[in-house]
């Protein structure tokens, strides 16, 4: 939820303001505002999410992953694809109310479609193949334990590399402006 309505707002009040006369005036790359904000989101998502699964654990009695390592490794990614679409949402998106609600368009059916919130086996056929689009139901099997592994991760890679490729073009109408 933090990618996709904490971070994209921040980047609207920085390229659709005065700022970005800030970065230019100082010589200061116009990515840079991007960069930062991507690591400072996804430095303290992941504070939060290592809390929430160490107090789980606590305070809910719920079992730890098998195999930690990779799924921190699987979260990171996970939360690295969705800070991608975020950005992609707050470069393209230039009006608040509507990054808003379209930010929730692609949160909540990414989350109720993706079998994070309950099994996707519970869903109609057609619901459970669209959830495939979203790149939760990947980053949720990517997960699951012994769920790291290709088949769950070319998807997630491709959105990635698609999302770079679209902040690039929009970074660099934003510095030809």
């Amino acid at each position: 939820m933090g990618a996709f309505v904490g971070l994209p707002p921040s980047l609207i009040e920085t390229y659709g303001s005065d700022i970005k006369k800030i970065y230019k005036a100082n010589g200061v790359p116009v990515c840079l505002g991007l960069v930062t904000m991507f690591i400072s989101v996804f430095i303290h998502l992941m504070i939060t999410c290592i809390v929430i699964v160490l107090l789980a654990s606590i305070l809910f009695e719920a079992a730890l992953p098998t195999q930690l390592p990779f799924f921190f490794l699987a979260l990171a990614i996970y939360m690295i694809v969705s800070l991608s679409i975020g950005s992609v949402l707050g470069l393209t998106i230039k009006n608040q109310a509507k990054l808003t609600m379209i930010a929730q368009l692609v949160f909540l059916p990414s989350i109720m479609l993706s079998g994070i919130m309950f099994p996707v086996g519970l869903l109609p056929d057609s619901l459970e193949a669209t959830g495939r689009i979203f790149p939760a139901s990947w980053g949720y099997r990517l997960m699951l334990d012994h769920g790291f592994c290709f088949g769950n991760l070319w998807y997630l890679i491709f959105i990635f590399l698609a999302a770079v490729i679209v902040c690039g073009i929009v970074l660099k109408k934003q510095k030809a402006k």
